[in-house]
C-alpha cells in the first residue's frame, strides 16, 4: 500500500538530512585544491556527495515500506549494500588519493553487485544467457559511472544534470510502471536539490566523487531497472531502457566524443586531461553558467524527444536516437569554431 503524506514527509526528510550533511562537509573542509585541469581557482571543500548519497542510504528501507514495496529483501540488501561500498571507497579516495586502479576495482565490484541485484538468474534460459546479459550490465554500469565522475569538473554541470534525470525518472507517465525506480529517483532528486544551492552558480562544495561515483552507479542502475521487465525479464526492454541514456545523453555524448578522440590522435585514454567538450568551451571563454545551463537543457531536450518519438517500432527507436544526438552535434561544432577564434591549446 502506498502512503503518500509519509512519503511526502520522507523526501522532505531527505532534503533535510542531504542539507545538513552537505554543509557539515563544508566544515570538515577536506580541500579539493586546483590543477593544471580545474576549473576552479580556489581551494574547495568536497564530499557533498556525503549528504546525497548518505541521505538516500538513510532513508532507501523506509521509503520502499512507504511505497508498497517490500524493505528488506536479498536483492534490496545487495543494491543498498553496492551504493554504499562504492561511496565509502569513494569517500576514503577524496581523502587519501588512492590508485585509479583501487577505485576501478571498486566500481567493478559494485556494478557486479547491483547487477545480481537487479538481474533475476530464474528468469533467463539457461546460465550462459544470465552471465551474457550480466556482463553487458556491468559494462555498462562501469562506463556510466566513469562519465559521470570524468564530467564532474564545472559547477552544477553533474549535479544540475543528474537532478533533472531523475526528476524525470520520477515521474510517474512513462512507459514502464516501475516504483523501486521511481522512489530511488525522488530520493536523489531531493538529495540533490539540496546540495545544488551549494554547487551553482558558486561552488561552496563539490560532490567529490563520493558524489559522483555513487550517483553515476544510481543512474545506470536505473537503465537496468527499465530493461528488466517483470515478464519475461530475459527479454530486454531496449526500447524502455532507451529513456535514460536519452536523458544523459549530454554527460554520454561528450565522455564518448573525448574518448574517441583522443584515441585517433595516439593518447593515452587513461591519463588524466581536460579536453572534454565542456572544460574547452569554458577554457576558450564560454561563461561558466552558459554551459551548465546548457547541459540541464540537453536532458529536458531528451526527455521532450523520448516523450514525442519513442514508440515500439524500431524505426521510432533510430528516430529517437538521431534527435537526441542532433543538439550533440551542434554543441561539437560550436565549440570547434569557438576554438579557432579563441585557441586554448592543446586539447
Amino acid at each position: 500500500m502506498f502512503h503518500m503524506y509519509p512519503a511526502l514527509g520522507l523526501l522532505l526528510l531527505a532534503y533535510v538530512i542531504s542539507a545538513l550533511l552537505c554543509r557539515r562537509m563544508i566544515a570538515v573542509a577536506v580541500l579539493d585544491t586546483p590543477g593544471h585541469r580545474s576549473a576552479h581557482t580556489a581551494p574547495t571543500p568536497k564530499g557533498g556527495g556525503v549528504g546525497v548519497i548518505g541521505a538516500f542510504l538513510l532513508l532507501f528501507f523506509p521509503m520502499r515500506y512507504l511505497c508498497g514495496v517490500p524493505a528488506l529483501t536479498p536483492d534490496s540488501v545487495t543494491f543498498w549494500c553496492a551504493i554504499a561500498f562504492l561511496a565509502i571507497i569513494s569517500w576514503l579516495d577524496d581523502v587519501y588519493q588512492w590508485s585509479p586502479l583501487i577505485k576501478l576495482a571498486a566500481q567493478i565490484l559494485s556494478a557486479i553487485m547491483a547487477t545480481a541485484a537487479i538481474l533475476p538468474m530464474g528468469g533467463f534460459a539457461s546460465p550462459a544467457w544470465f552471465l551474457m546479459a550480466a556482463l553487458c550490465a556491468i559494462l555498462w554500469t562501469v562506463f556510466v559511472t566513469n562519465a559521470v565522475n570524468f564530467m564532474d569538473g564545472l559547477n552544477g554541470l553533474v549535479s544540475g544534470t543528474l537532478c533533472l534525470a531523475f526528476l524525470c525518472l520520477a515521474l510517474p507517465f512513462w512507459p514502464s510502471d516501475t516504483p523501486e525506480l521511481r522512489l530511488i529517483a525522488a530520493l536523489l532528486t531531493f538529495g540533490l536539490l539540496a546540495f545544488l544551492p551549494l554547487n551553482f552558480p558558486h561552488a561552496r562544495i563539490f560532490l567529490g566523487d563520493v558524489g559522483s561515483q555513487a550517483c553515476g552507479l544510481l543512474i545506470a542502475a536505473a537503465m537496468l531497472v527499465l530493461a528488466t521487465p517483470a515478464i519475461a525479464p530475459a527479454i530486454p526492454d531496449l526500447h524502455t531502457a532507451l529513456l535514460v541514456p536519452c536523458l544523459i545523453a549530454g554527460l554520454l555524448y561528450d565522455v564518448a566524443f573525448t574518448l574517441v578522440r583522443r584515441a585517433f590522435a595516439g593518447e593515452k585514454l587513461l591519463q588524466a586531461h581536460r579536453g572534454h567538450l565542456y572544460q574547452i568551451a569554458f577554457r576558450s571563454g564560454v561563461p561558466m553558467p552558459v554551459v551548465t545551463l546548457l547541459h540541464w537543457a540537453f536532458v529536458l531536450w531528451g526527455a521532450g524527444m523520448y516523450a514525442l518519438l519513442s514508440l515500439p517500432p524500431v524505426e521510432s527507436v533510430w528516430l529517437t536516437i538521431a534527435a537526441v544526438v542532433l543538439p550533440q552535434l551542434v554543441w561539437t561544432a560550436f565549440v570547434v569554431l569557438r576554438v579557432k577564434k579563441h585557441p586554448v591549446g592543446r586539447w
